[in-house]
């Protein structure tokens, strides 16, 4: 049976929006910090999420039945929009942070 490819675009995209929601908490856990632990936060975050992120698509690919071509295109404009979410919002954090 072959995969589904509704399927598959709707797990990349989950996939991409798990990692935007997580950036977006590890930014709400930072803001409250000092300058130095919230870039800590931030940037050590990033690093994890990228870890796990690159872990669950190899696992995903590796295991699962989907469509490689729909699952790793759904992630990875998902994956697009949340990266550029995230710069927005850490660009308007830096902004209100300057004296």
């Amino acid at each position: 049976m072959p995969p589904d490819l509704w399927t598959s675009v709707f797990a990349g995209v989950a996939l991409g929006a798990l990692n935007a929601a997580a950036a977006y908490a590890l930014y709400r856990v930072g803001r409250q910090r000092a300058p130095k632990a919230f870039l800590s936060i931030v940037f050590g975050g990033m690093v994890a999420r990228l870890l796990v992120v690159t872990a669950a698509i190899g696992l995903v690919l590796l295991l699962l039945p989907v469509d490689r071509l729909a699952f790793t295109g759904g992630f990875l404009v998902a994956f697009s929009l949340g990266t550029a979410a995230e710069v927005a919002i850490l660009q308007r954090h830096a902004a209100h942070s300057q004296p």
